[in-house]
């Protein structure tokens, strides 16, 4: 049938028509906006963009943040047991207790699941397109493209928005929510319904223009910052490049300007001289300079910058240490900065892109089981504890059974009804069990 289809061009009628009706229902949606309010991307939004492809130490931030949050997996799994979910959602992933409930409230989809092919078909490369965005300009827009027809109708694909070419429209009464999301690109100019998108943003305090509709960009917060950084790498390298006029030669005697000519180019020939090299330059007459540019030290340059590269790493939450600043490099400091790194920079941002997902993408598959995604920090040595002290704290808790003990571990259950028991070492008993307890003395009267 589908070789006849193809034969008679049926999917370009149901493509066709596809987009007929989706065009038909945008034309609607947009004149119920029109007398709504439009709030436009930040104008520096470009600035930003090109802050992160020209400023290295920008693109060297940025680039180790997202390749970083990038490589952390994440997996579907149904919800099955609501209390245990209740309780893993109170201790997290990283306590012995959290791990447990993980253990009890999910449990894996299976492989052909539409929601695991959804999740497995986000590439690596995609993943740290979000995330650099997100670093970048403080807001992610990715437009859910679910087909509606065909073989495969039902399938959901990401696409990602320009955010400097989204107008976010918000109603005019109180209180203000967000109607749809216009948009114009190569080929397209119309309003996506708020369904249709995903918006991921950092949280923007400033109601100028409505931009608390708007994430607020780390890059923005640092603008005045990365004006003087620029400013000092110009400088450090118009003085590596010697640009400008160093300084002034001159002559004290009267005739110096009839032979200030014949004295420069006498001393321009002897530099072209390879015998010379090394060799001191003979000259007449009592002579001057006058220095006119500043040199590195001087301008505290290199300074200025190692303070704003400081300032610039607090922004983004990374330790320096990370970047190659050897002041601190200690093993002790080097641990503690991995943690801080995923703590405070990472998984922020991995949590923001998963509730968004399931929340707005894991119904769209139905409702038949609860599905969700957890992310996978078990290959991260530096957010866990040591495996040793962890076997030795479990191996003092006598009142965990072995079964849990080794759903801690993310070891299977065995089927053993003795390894559901509490095990107590054999040293230990109750004192009405001790024999040979001296009685005590009768009180006195």
């Amino acid at each position: 049938m589908r070789m006849i289809d193809r034969l008679f061009g049926v999917p370009k009628i149901v493509n066709s028509l596809q987009k007929e009706v989706k065009e038909l229902r945008r034309m609607q949606f947009g004149m119920q906006i029109n007398a709504s309010t439009a709030i436009f991307p930040t104008y520096q939004v470009l600035e930003n963009v090109d802050t992160y492809t020209t400023v290295d130490d920008v693109y060297s931030i940025i680039s180790m943040l997202a390749e970083t949050a990038a490589r952390i997996p994440m997996y579907g799994y149904e919800v099955v047991n609501e209390l245990s979910m209740k309780s893993y959602k109170k201790f997290g992933q990283l306590q012995m207790q959290g791990r447990y409930h993980q253990r009890k409230a999910m449990q894996d989809l299976e492989d052909t699941d539409p929601f695991v092919l959804f999740i497995n078909s986000i590439s690596y490369e995609e993943r740290i397109k979000y995330y650099s965005i997100l670093y970048i300009t403080g807001e992610l827009f990715l437009y859910k493209n679910i087909l509606e027809f065909g073989p495969n109708a039902g399938k959901v694909s990401l696409h990602v928005l320009n955010n400097q070419n989204v107008q976010v429209i918000i109603s005019e009464d109180f209180p203000q929510r967000v109607l749809g999301y216009k948009y114009f690109d190569v080929g397209f100019d119309g309003v996506f319904t708020p369904e249709e998108v995903l918006h991921i943003k950092y949280f923007n305090p400033s109601y100028t223009n409505g931009q608390n509709f708007r994430g607020l960009s780390p890059l923005t917060v640092l603008s005045k910052r990365m004006t003087r950084l620029n400013a000092g790498m110009d400088a450090s390298v118009a003085q590596v490049q010697n640009g400008g006029v160093p300084g002034i030669v001159y002559e004290k005697s009267d005739a110096a300007i009839e032979t200030l000519g014949q004295r420069k180019n006498d001393f321009a020939k002897y530099l072209k001289g390879s015998s010379n090299k090394g060799a001191p330059y003979f000259a007449a007459g009592e002579m001057g300079y006058i220095e006119l540019g500043l040199s590195l030290a001087d301008m505290d340059v290199l300074d200025l910058q190692s303070i704003d590269f400081t300032k610039l790493c607090n922004a983004y939450k990374i330790p320096e240490v990370l970047l190659n600043n050897h002041k601190a490099s200690t093993d002790n400091n080097v641990n503690w900065a991995e943690k801080r790194l995923y703590t405070n920079s990472i998984l922020p941002n991995i949590y923001l892109l998963r509730d968004a997902l399931v929340t707005q993408i894991a119904p769209l598959f139905g409702t038949d089981k609860k599905r969700t995604i957890e992310i996978d920090l078990s290959e991260i040595p530096s957010l866990h504890e040591d495996l040793k002290q962890q076997a030795e704290a479990l191996d003092r808790m006598w009142w965990v059974t072995p079964n849990e003990k080794r759903d801690i571990m993310q070891f299977e259950e065995i089927p053993d009804p003795l390894m559901d028991q509490i095990l107590i070492d054999s040293g230990k008993m109750l004192l009405t069990e001790l024999t040979g307890v001296p009685d005590l003395p009768a009180p006195l009267d």
